[in-house]
């Protein structure tokens, strides 16, 4: 009964129709392809950081492994003077980085197998007597690690004393 007007209809319709699917696929690529590099941003900066932490802790591990280094062989060769005889006297207000001019060093290498290569730290210390007639120590550690162009460092401060209070 009515069998052209609703085909006349239909080819009518497809000929409107034809440029909106373009339209339609071009907003998709676009939108997806932001989307894309949203992601690839969030893993990059995600990767940097966990590299950032990795390397932070073998710095950490450096400058412990450096103070222990130091006081087993300082301890071992000095049992009765106690660091005395290595340790410069502390200026009030300094860092014992500022009071010792030649810090004990420790290079740490893939020979040892001690997983802190391209490692290094350096160990300071210095000493000050108490009003109790006591040694008291300080040793700062400076652990750090390179990779490429970027250095990672940490500090650590151990105190140490033969007062017995």
């Amino acid at each position: 009964m009515y069998p052209e007007s609703n085909r006349k209809l239909t080819v009518n319709s497809m000929h409107q129709q034809r440029g909106a699917v373009l339209a339609m696929a071009i907003f998709i690529i676009v939108v997806l392809s932001f989307v894309g590099v949203a992601v690839v941003n969030i893993l990059t900066s995600s990767s940097k950081a966990t590299v950032s932490e990795v390397y932070g802790a073998r710095a950490l591990f450096a400058a412990r492994s450096g103070a222990e280094i130091f006081l087993a062989d300082e301890l071992l060769a000095n049992a009765d003077s106690f660091i005395v005889d290595d340790c410069g006297a502390r200026n009030e207000g300094s860092a014992p980085s500022d009071v010792d001019v030649n810090p004990y060093q420790v290079e740490f290498s893939d020979s040892n197998g001690s997983g802190l290569s391209d490692c290094r730290a350096e160990v300071y210390c210095d000493q000050v007597t108490t009003p109790l007639n006591s040694l008291h120590v300080r040793v700062e550690s400076i652990g750090s690690c390179a990779i490429s162009d970027n250095e990672y460092s940490r500090v650590l401060l151990l105190e140490a004393s033969d007062a017995v209070l």
